[in-house]
């Protein structure tokens, strides 16, 4: 079966303090919309348009590494859509901590740089 796409978008700023939480195996993302006190600890991506839901199964290509949700918290997929903000939690939980958080199983923690893709697919 063919791949849905659900987003797609270019990293356009990494946040000064964005690598304490990537240490931690999160990566904390707001669309380049949000405010300037929230995108000192995010990665920034260009706001595009979010076609579908973020659901477990789904698929994330980010910079270099390769993730697979595992659970998606009930606030997930609005904070995403309004917000471009998104909580991946690299810690392949079946049931997400908190309610915005999008927990993924990956092959390798990704090293994030501006100009890498974040891509998102069904």
């Amino acid at each position: 079966r063919s791949l849905m796409h659900i987003y797609s978008s270019e990293i356009v700023r990494i946040g000064d303090q964005a690598s304490l939480f990537l240490d931690e195996g999160i990566v904390v993302f707001f669309g380049d919309n949000a405010p300037e006190e929230l995108q000192d600890f995010a990665v920034i991506h260009k706001l595009n348009e979010i076609s579908e839901e973020i659901i477990v199964g789904s698929k994330i290509l980010l910079s270099d590494a390769n993730l697979e949700v595992t659970a998606v918290g009930p606030v997930a997929n609005e904070n995403f859509k309004n917000l471009g903000h998104l909580v991946l939690k690299l810690d392949s939980a079946t049931e997400a901590a908190l309610p915005g958080d999008v927990s993924c199983k990956y092959d390798k923690k990704p090293v994030i740089e501006i100009g890498d893709r974040l891509e998102i697919t069904q």
